[in-house]
């Protein structure tokens, strides 16, 4: 279902995932931060997964869609290599994190994407909430 969203832009599994996603947003939560994707992969594939999702969850959940983070134009995909050569994206903090801000991605793999997104809103994240794990 992810590679749905990612790759074919499916809005429908975004509505699927999301919801599922939307339970799992913990009580004190006050606002959802999507981790963006590269803007050439955005580009090419017309959609950004974390984007769509952080839509689904905010209109389940009434939480507002903060877009506090930049992504870099391009980083390495994560699909191959070790996991020393998975290094995260270089993200830029557009906005400070709201108290009480959830992450919000579509996969997550070795958490170095979460954590650089979380490094770049300075530690101020408390908690992720992502599609699947792999």
């Amino acid at each position: 279902m992810v590679h749905r969203l990612k790759y074919r832009a499916d809005p429908t599994v975004a509505e699927l995932l999301g919801a599922s996603m939307a339970a799992k947003v913990p009580p004190w939560a006050e606002a959802v931060v999507p981790v963006p994707r590269a803007r050439l992969r955005r580009w090419r594939y017309g959609v950004d997964p974390a984007l769509e999702l952080a839509g689904v969850i905010s209109a389940q959940t009434s939480l507002p869609v903060v877009a506090a983070l930049a992504p870099p134009l391009w980083w390495p995909p994560h699909t191959a290599g070790s996991i020393a050569e998975r290094l995260g994206p270089r993200f830029v903090a557009r906005c400070p994190a709201p108290p009480g801000a959830v992450l919000v991605d579509d996969v997550v793999t070795t958490g170095a994407t979460l954590q650089a997104a979380g490094a770049a809103l300075g530690g101020a994240v408390g908690a992720a909430v992502v599609a699947t794990m792999a």
